[in-house]
C-alpha cells in the first residue's frame, strides 16, 4: 500500500518523501496530531573556563503543525547546574530558565529561531512533513525542502542511497550568541522502535560544523493529550 500524502510541491520532493518515510516506517506509516518524546545523552557546556561535555535529560512536545516545547536538564557528577524550557504556542515564544518565570520573547529572529529548530526537529520524524500544511521543493536526486506554510519555517533533508535521511538542515539565529548559522541535525543509521515510533537511535546537532548536543530516545508517545498550558509554560 503506498505512502498517502497530502503536502503541496513539486512531485520529485514528495517522491523523494514518500521513499523517506518507507524507508523509516515500511507500509504502516503513524499518523502524528500530537507527539511526546524523552531524550538522554550530552551537551556542550561551559563549566567555569573551561567547555565540556555534560549529560543531558531533554523532552519535546508537539501539536502539529504550530504548537512545540524543548525541556532540558543539565548535571554534572550527578548534580544539577541547569534547566530550561523554549515553546511556542502558535502566535507566542517563551523562555523559561531555572526557577524563574516565563519570558516572552519579542524578537521576530529568536522566534524564527525557535520555529525552524523545532521544525528540524519534527522534520526528523518524517511523517508531519505529508500533512497539508506542508509545502515541498525539490532540490537534487537527495536533497528536499519541506516548507511549514503556517510557521513560514523550511527544513532542508538531505537522503542516504538507502532513502534514509542523513541529516536534516535550517539557517536561524543561535539564541546563545545571537549569530545567524547553520543547525543541523544528523541521524545515525541505527534505529530504534519505541512504543512502536521507529526512530533514529542517535541524533548530534550542530551549529555549523561545532557539536552542539549528542542524544538518544528513550521513550516516545504518540497522540498523548497535551493541555494548551504546556505551550504557554504554565502549570499543567
Amino acid at each position: 500500500m503506498p505512502v498517502l500524502l497530502l503536502a503541496q510541491g513539486d512531485p520529485q520532493a514528495k517522491d523523494l518523501l514518500r521513499k523517506a518515510i518507507q524507508a523509516r516506517y515500511g507500509i504502516r506509516p503513524p499518523a502524528l496530531e500530537s507527539l511526546r518524546v524523552s531524550f538522554k545523552g550530552r551537551v556542550r557546556a561551559r563549566l567555569g573556563p573551561i567547555a565540556t561535555w555534560v549529560p543531558v535529560e531533554a523532552t519535546a512536545y508537539f501539536h502539529f503543525p504550530r504548537s512545540m516545547r524543548w525541556d532540558f536538564i543539565v548535571r554534572a557528577v550527578g548534580v544539577q547546574i541547569g534547566s530550561g524550557s523554549e515553546a511556542f504556542d502558535g502566535s507566542t515564544y517563551r523562555t523559561l530558565r531555572g526557577a524563574k518565570s516565563p519570558t516572552e520573547i519579542a524578537d521576530s529572529a529568536l522566534i524564527t529561531s525557535v520555529q525552524k529548530r523545532m521544525w528540524a526537529m519534527a522534520a526528523v520524524l518524517l511523517t508531519p512533513l505529508g500533512d497539508h500544511f506542508v509545502k515541498l521543493s525539490y532540490h537534487g536526486e537527495r536533497k528536499f525542502e519541506a516548507c511549514n506554510t503556517q510557521t513560514s519555517g523550511e527544513v532542508n533533508l538531505y537522503m542516504r542511497e538507502d532513502n534514509a535521511i542523513e541529516r536534516t538542515e535550517v539557517s536561524c539565529v543561535n539564541p546563545d550568541n545571537g549569530r545567524e548559522q547553520v543547525f543541523t541535525l544528523r541521524l545515525s543509521e541505527e534505529q530504534q522502535p519505541i512504543n512502536e515510533l521507529m526512530l533514529p537511535a542517535k541524533i548530534e546537532a550542530y551549529w555549523d560544523e561545532d557539536v552542539y548536543f549528542e542524544i538518544e530516545p528513550v521513550s516516545a508517545e504518540a497522540n498523548p493529550p497535551i493541555a494548551e498550558t504546556v505551550f504557554r509554560l504554565e502549570d499543567e
